[in-house]
């Protein structure tokens, strides 16, 4: 009589660490989709906008009645009204992406050739940082990028160009090599490093989820809440064997075109930061992008509203 097989790790859906040597390109490419997959809501945002159907409607109508579109004994005539309005529509469609694609794809280079992505083994080794996947059938679906360097909240530099084939100037590895001060503090005496270090700390200390990314077909599966989970109970040292220090509070910023609208992380206890908090504590500025300027929200949460949100989404998570 067979006996069953114990199931492999293929064949359980598991959150685990990154491992740069198998999913690094798949890592990669889950970010940079997720970012063109905003191409396609902002074109639908500009085509469902009021003013854009009634420009449509307008002109439609103007061409029906300069072309003579009316409708006859023919049964096929009555779809003519359509025909102006489409051929109003068409050319529309075309300026829309001709200036919006330019947009996104300057925006995806400039996030995957920035340094965390381009060396994310190397650049997510300090403190509470770190990298997890969501591993489903042996394939990895989601990952979270948890920052808490020195870099958490600022902007990071690229080596990649807004165009293709451009590269950028900045070097890359001065968000990577540690600062002149930070050495000459790490090799003074024990009294002046503890001097030095204390003077050098922020009175808060934060951490960023820089990227929370899913793939399309599991995003309704949960995946994206354990993801989040792992990053924030690291970030504040729960059921963690991390010994580092735990942050403050861990910020995020939002992607304006997101489906969900950032619906996840405020579910998780994350609150909106005023724009005067940000600008005093020299964060980068959202960004804006597309015709209409859409820019994303920058939240917070602190550990002990983590730890009340994080019973609650257990609990309905049991009654599941």
């Amino acid at each position: 009589m067979s006996q069953s097989q114990p199931p492999t790790s293929d064949d359980v859906d598991i959150v685990r660490t990154f491992d740069s040597s198998k999913d690094e390109r798949m890592v990669k490419m889950i970010v940079g989709q997720g970012v063109m997959e905003g191409l396609a809501r902002a074109n639908n945002k500009i085509f469902t906008n009021p003013l854009a159907l009634l420009f449509v409607f307008l002109v439609g109508m103007g061409i029906n009645r300069i072309s003579s579109f009316s409708v006859t004994s023919n049964p096929l005539s009555y779809i003519s009204p359509l025909i102006g309005p489409c051929l109003a529509l068409l050319p529309l469609m075309g300026i829309v992406e001709y200036i919006h694609r330019p947009q996104f794809t300057a925006r995806m280079r400039k996030i995957i050739g920035a340094v965390d992505m381009v060396k994310p083994s190397a650049y997510y080794t300090e403190g509470k940082s770190g990298i997890w996947v969501f591993q489903h059938k042996g394939e990895v679906v989601g990952v979270v990028c948890l920052d808490a360097t020195k870099n958490a909240g600022m902007e990071l530099g690229s080596v990649l160009g807004e165009e293709e084939g451009q590269l950028n100037e900045k070097d890359i590895d001065n968000d990577l090599i540690p600062r002149k001060e930070d050495e000459k503090a790490k090799n003074a005496p024990d009294m002046r490093r503890r001097i030095t270090r204390k003077e050098n700390e922020p009175s808060s200390r934060i951490a960023e989820i820089r990227h929370l990314d899913v793939d399309q077909p599991y995003r309704r599966s949960g995946v994206g809440s354990e993801l989040v989970l792992v990053a924030l109970d690291r970030a504040f040292s729960i059921s963690s064997d991390d010994l580092s220090s735990p942050v403050d509070r861990v910020i995020v910023r939002t992607n304006p075109l997101s489906p969900d609208g950032g619906k996840l992380f405020i579910k998780c206890g994350f609150k909106p930061i005023t724009q005067i908090e940000a600008s005093a504590a020299t964060w980068e500025k959202n960004e804006k992008i597309g015709l209409l300027g859409w820019a994303g929200a920058c939240l917070s949460v602190d550990k002990d509203t983590w730890v009340i949100k994080r019973k609650e989404l257990l609990e309905q998570a049991r009654v599941k």
